[in-house]
């Protein structure tokens, strides 16, 4: 999983994208040198603790946006939390890979039509690098799509997309097919500047001025850890520039179901996801925000206000 992050944040890399910001800034109500921030807890429906710890969080700290794994086994819970919820903003985490060593799952599409998603025992890869040697782009977009699908029919007002465990943009026509769905379902989906380098026409072409694409994408890795979660999100802040970032946090208990969820899994475990829950729920994270004057903002309204907004 290491690897797979470590390719994720690469792909989506701090980049310049001084023009876009200002415009999303601007458009958004803001001054243009504004430090814009999305706290944004990935991994809701995984497990109870993963949707207890994420929901506990969405209602009593800073952070303010979550996006959901539709094909897992704790999908029914959150949706039901959505439905009820209908102001919180929740996306979807785009979920084509299945990483925990006892705890599996795969595909809301009938495993006959996307055969190339499938590992032998049938539920998708633990790996980024087996899904890319096995799936088609066709295959990919079918599965996104449907996971989308599935959400809306179960009541979600789906505010965004992005990408568990960068699988869907970890080639460039993967990245056209969760690109695509952006358009056609008229969501945001997480980008940064590094999509403007890439060759694919079909990707240039959906380019445009409702396309958000943000600056940074921070997320702590296993050597940061390691020095300390509180000193990572501390330093993070007070050196946060101005634009616009989404900050990719995981937020769970360290209990039994979730230390079984991670067994021989440190680094993402159970352990990690408390310390960010901690973290992102003490009155030290307000406070910080406050004092480097962070304003966080939601997918919700980038969806209504850039991407959904009428020329």
């Amino acid at each position: 999983m290491r690897n797979c992050i470590i390719l994720c944040v690469l792909f989506l890399s701090v980049l310049s994208a001084a023009s876009q910001e200002t415009s999303v800034a601007e458009r958004l109500g803001y001054p243009a040198d504004s430090k814009l921030l999305i706290i944004h807890a990935d991994d809701l429906g995984v497990s109870h603790s993963e949707n207890a710890a994420s929901i506990t969080a969405l209602e009593n700290s800073p952070v303010n946006s979550a996006s959901i794994m539709v094909p897992c086994p704790w999908f029914p819970e959150i949706a039901a939390y959505a439905r009820q919820h209908q102001d919180t903003d929740l996306g979807l985490h785009l979920t084509l890979t299945s990483e925990w060593k006892h705890y599996k799952w795969g595909p809301v599409t009938s495993h006959d039509s996307v055969p190339g998603l499938l590992n032998p025992e049938g539920y998708f890869y633990s790996a980024v690098d087996s899904l890319i040697k096995s799936a088609t782009r066709e295959e990919v977009e079918q599965e996104m799509r449907n996971q989308v699908k599935k959400a809306y029919r179960a009541g979600i007002d789906v505010t965004h997309l992005d990408a568990h465990m960068g699988a869907a943009v970890s080639t460039p026509e993967y990245l056209a097919a969760y690109m695509k769905l952006g358009k056609e379902f008229r969501l945001p989906v997480l980008l940064d500047a590094r999509v403007n380098s890439i060759e694919l026409s079909e990707i240039k072409e959906m380019l445009g001025d409702q396309t958000v694409i943000v600056s940074g994408i921070p997320t702590i890795l296993p050597e940061n850890v390691k020095s300390g979660s509180r000193e990572f999100y501390a330093d993070l802040f007070r050196n946060l520039k101005p634009g616009l970032h989404c900050l990719l946090i995981h937020l769970a208990y360290d209990n039994e179901e979730m230390k079984a969820v991670t067994i021989d899994h440190p680094d993402w475990g159970s352990a990690w996801r408390q310390a960010d829950y901690d973290f992102f729920t003490s009155p030290e994270c307000a406070q910080l925000l406050k004092e480097q004057n962070i304003i966080t903002i939601t997918w919700r309204e980038l969806r209504d206000k850039v991407v959904r907004m009428e020329k």
